[in-house]
């Protein structure tokens, strides 16, 4: 089946609710999680226009710092995320648990790990993907290499092609299952300019004021079937989404996923996970 390209956008007003640290550090993690659990593609951040000013910039970046590492492989986390004070509440976030975090530290051809780019020279890159100190392997300081020339201080996926006197690898990943692995992307734009920069062809509005998915079940099924590039768009903790998303290349459905809500207001997590599970169902068993 046709890989379909998910993307949800969120506000840089998300954490507005509260001032502490690790309240807002444990709030990303449940985003984070979401994402991971219904393999979204890509999650944007972009600038709440109905908030007259620019105090959340500093917020939108360090989520994205946030899901970020949480995306990061524990192995990498400490040459990928030095240590700030920001970030000194991470312990808390859950594992993400997914194929691209593996638990197992020993080796076999054909596994795929993801990897840091350490350092490069004329014959490939040396890549840093998690090896034991113990493992026996001669590596530059137990790093595998690489044959092509990759960008330093970066992280890719490689695939395991040889185990000798040092442990080689490609760049790869599997295309037979979810590998794991989201992009992060903090705009600091109003949110019709950050979709412009996904460019969906079908765009999700979540929102209490809208059609309740019971009452359009089967039109919003086959516009979702019919799509290549899904944008869910979700507003912040003290308004809907203020913009006018109509009138664009994409098509536009404006929704409410949680009809007959228990409770006054519904947070931007909650909305998450109801919206993401209702169109996971859709686009894998329907």
């Amino acid at each position: 089946m046709h890989k379909k390209q998910v993307s949800i956008f969120i506000p840089d007003s998300f954490l507005s609710e509260t001032s502490d640290l690790k309240i807002k550090t444990s709030k990303i993690g449940v985003i984070g999680r979401a994402l991971a659990l219904f393999k979204i593609d890509q999650i944007v951040i972009y600038k709440d226009l109905s908030q007259n000013d620019d105090k959340y910039v500093t917020d939108a970046d360090f989520m994205a710092d946030v899901l970020g590492y949480m995306d990061t492989p524990q192995y990498l986390r400490k040459k990928v995320f030095p240590i700030r004070s920001e970030l000194k509440h991470v312990g808390i976030l859950p594992p993400l648990r997914t194929p691209h975090h593996p638990t197992e530290s020993d080796l076999k051809v054909g596994d795929y790990r993801q990897g840091f780019t350490v350092k490069r020279n004329k014959k490939g890159t040396y890549i840093d993907i998690g090896m034991k100190s113990d493992s026996g392997m001669k590596g530059m300081e137990n790093l595998a290499f690489c044959k092509e020339q990759l960008s330093v201080n970066k992280v890719f996926s490689f695939r395991v092609t040889k185990l000798a006197k040092e442990v080689i690898v490609t760049p790869d990943e599997p295309d037979d299952v979810y590998w794991g692995g989201y992009k992060t992307l903090s705009t600091h734009k109003s949110l019709k300019n950050s979709l412009k920069l996904v460019n969906p062809d079908f765009v999700v509005e979540t929102t209490r004021y809208a059609d309740t998915i019971n009452s359009i079940f089967n039109e919003f099924e086959e516009k979702l079937d019919k799509a290549d590039n899904i944008a869910i768009v979700f507003g912040g903790p003290y308004s809907s989404i203020s913009e006018d998303l109509s009138g664009f290349s994409w098509d536009l459905v404006k929704l409410n996923t949680i009809p007959s809500q228990g409770t006054e207001t519904v947070r931007t997590e909650e909305a998450v996970i109801s919206t993401l599970s209702i169109i996971n169902m859709l686009l894998n068993f329907c």
